[in-house]
């Protein structure tokens, strides 16, 4: 089974009803899956033997109509990230090994090494530092978990969810291939304009919303007024912090707001409610059905299974985290963005937490470095409502931190700059320093 055969599925039993909404045109279950096999035939003329096969396109619609196809024509998709070159494309295909490239014309691309029987589509990391991991799945590590996906939250036949951005990037994917399993509505949109986002979802009757909380907030900045009808806010990727949460609910009154952890390498691992995140402040909630998560030596260790080819179980994303005395798990962030000052251990992740409660604070990345007379140090990149200077931020976390938890840099943004994926760039942010 795979996701191609999915949308032939439904196509058949409800070839009428809107499956994909892109750029405001309305694309019904047959519309697609004529699209998709289009693309399909187009590639087995040219590609006659099974491979991977690296995809570049712009658009979200036409990554997945490129994907779905590649599935129809007996490949295995990857999805490379829209900003990706030719050239990107080409060094990455020879270094992961991938067959074959579509990144507008179709070329050989390297030697196959893996064994694809069972997998229905390879996904990339998000490419931070260095070359994009390249990560294999069977369509059984995501669809197996659906049913209790869609139950935990409320994907329905009759959801019209919206989500924004690259499909390359796994949040947005898994959330699509969720919708196209209960056989549901998406809109996409690949521009960042939340004015543009919120007249979608008005003239759509979005009932679902998917953003990571980076994005949460640009949107926030622009609505004013309610919208009832959506019924579910997911965000992930980061942590949520309480004031945000609370401003979510007075534009969402209907709606339960969940934020969740999760990975490319696995899936959903743990999920929490608005209420439970208003009660564990830096809980990423308790582990999924079927999933378990534990501690060791101050790093978060997760045995799950719906997870990548060859990952162990358990293992660790070398995030540090504890479980609170009511077991939550409270993330503290990758182990590279813990600072040691002193002999004080100081979670990024919680100055963040910290600079978002203050009022004049719209947004707030804090990141590590390094003081040739200090050694580890944190640099603070805020995007402010109102005009305030490093003085007066830190006396203001004085009221919340200890003296040594304040960052010891501030730098003020306009917008944090996003990486194709529509993660917070940090290498961008760090040039500032």
């Amino acid at each position: 089974m795979d996701y191609s055969q999915l949308l032939t599925q439904w196509a058949l039993v409800q070839p009428e009803k809107p499956c994909l909404i892109a750029d405001g045109r309305v694309y019904t279950y047959a519309d697609v899956d004529a699209r998709v096999e289009s693309y399909a035939r187009q590639l087995q003329r040219v590609l006659p033997e099974r491979g991977t096969i690296l995809i570049v396109r712009r658009g979200p619609f036409e990554q997945l109509v490129c994907f779905l196809g590649a599935e129809k024509a007996g490949l295995v998709p990857v999805l490379g990230h829209p900003d990706m070159t030719d050239t990107m494309a080409r060094h990455l295909a020879r270094v992961r090994h991938i067959r074959y490239l579509d990144t507008g014309s179709i070329e050989a691309g390297s030697e196959e090494t893996m064994d694809l029987r069972d997998l229905c589509m390879g996904v990339l990391s998000s490419g931070t530092t260095g070359l994009p991991k390249l990560m294999f799945r069977t369509y059984e590590s995501w669809a197996g978990f659906f049913p209790e996906q869609c139950r935990l939250f409320g994907i329905q036949a009759g959801t019209v969810a919206f989500t924004e951005g690259s499909m390359s990037f796994t949040g947005n994917l898994n959330v699509w291939a969720s919708i196209l399993y209960a056989g549901a509505t998406l809109v996409m949109e690949n521009v960042l304009r939340p004015k543009r986002w919120a007249e979608r979802m008005k003239r759509h009757g979005v009932t679902y919303l998917y953003l990571v909380p980076v994005k949460l907030k640009l949107l926030l900045r622009t609505l004013d007024c309610a919208f009832p009808a959506v019924r579910t806010v997911m965000a992930g990727s980061q942590l949520l912090d309480g004031m945000t949460a609370m401003r979510l609910k007075r534009v969402f009154p209907e709606s339960e707001i969940y934020l969740y952890y999760g990975a490319s390498e696995l899936n959903y691992i743990t999920s929490l409610t608005y209420e439970e995140l208003l009660q564990h402040p830096m809980s990423v909630g308790r582990p999924c059905k079927g999933v378990r998560v534990f501690i060791r030596d101050g790093l978060i260790y997760i045995d799950s299974p719906y997870h990548v080819q060859g990952m162990p179980r358990p293992c660790t994303l070398n995030d540090a985290g504890y479980f609170d005395p009511d077991g939550y798990l409270i993330f503290e962030g990758r182990r590279g963005n813990v600072v040691n000052k002193g002999g004080l251990t100081i979670s990024c992740a919680k100055v963040e937490q910290a600079l978002m409660a203050l009022p004049f604070v719209s947004d707030a990345v804090v990141l590590p470095c390094e003081d040739r007379e200090r050694g580890q140090e944190m640099a603070a990149f805020l995007v402010l409502k109102d005009a305030h200077g490093p003085a007066e931020i830190r006396s203001a976390l004085l009221q919340r931190l200890l003296p040594a938890e304040i960052p010891r840099y501030f730098r003020r943004v306009e917008q944090l700059p996003l990486l194709g994926v529509g993660k917070v760039d940090d290498q961008a942010l760090r040039k500032l320093l």
